[in-house]
C-alpha cells in the first residue's frame, strides 16, 4: 500500500533522525514545539465512525500549524490525543445537512505527559 507524503514525512524521529516503525506517537514535548495553535478554525469530518459522528457529521476545530519545513501549509487539527491533517483534496457529504466538508485523517498520537 502505497503512503502518502504527509505519513511518510512524519516516520522520522525529530531527535534521532531515524525512521519509525508501527504505530508513531509524538512527546508532548515535541507536539508543542513543532505545532502552534492558530486563530483560523475548520469545519471537517472524519467520514466514517470516529466514536461519535458517522455519516459524515461535521465537528469544527482551530487550526494548528506545523514549524516543519515543507508542512507549513497544511492545516492540522488535534481531537482527543490524536494529531490529524484536513486533506485538502477531499470533501464529504454530511448525510443530515447535505453540506460538504473537508476530510480530516489520522497522523499521529500524542504521548500523554
Amino acid at each position: 500500500m502505497k503512503e502518502d507524503t504527509i505519513t511518510t514525512g512524519f516516520r522520522i524521529c525529530p531527535k534521532c533522525g531515524k525512521h519509525y516503525h508501527g504505530t508513531l506517537a509524538l512527546s508532548r514535548e515535541d507536539n508543542e514545539s513543532l505545532f502552534t495553535k492558530t486563530k483560523e478554525r475548520v469545519t471537517f469530518t472524519f467520514n466514517g465512525w470516529d466514536g461519535e459522528s458517522y455519516d459524515g457529521e461535521s465537528r469544527t476545530g482551530c487550526i494548528y500549524r506545523a514549524a516543519i519545513k515543507g508542512y507549513e501549509e497544511v492545516r492540522f487539527i488535534k481531537v482527543g490525543k490524536g494529531l490529524h491533517y484536513i486533506d485538502e483534496d477531499s470533501s464529504v457529504i454530511e448525510i443530515a445537512t447535505g453540506e460538504a466538508h473537508k476530510e480530516a485523517e489520522w497522523l499521529v498520537d500524542v504521548a500523554r505527559a
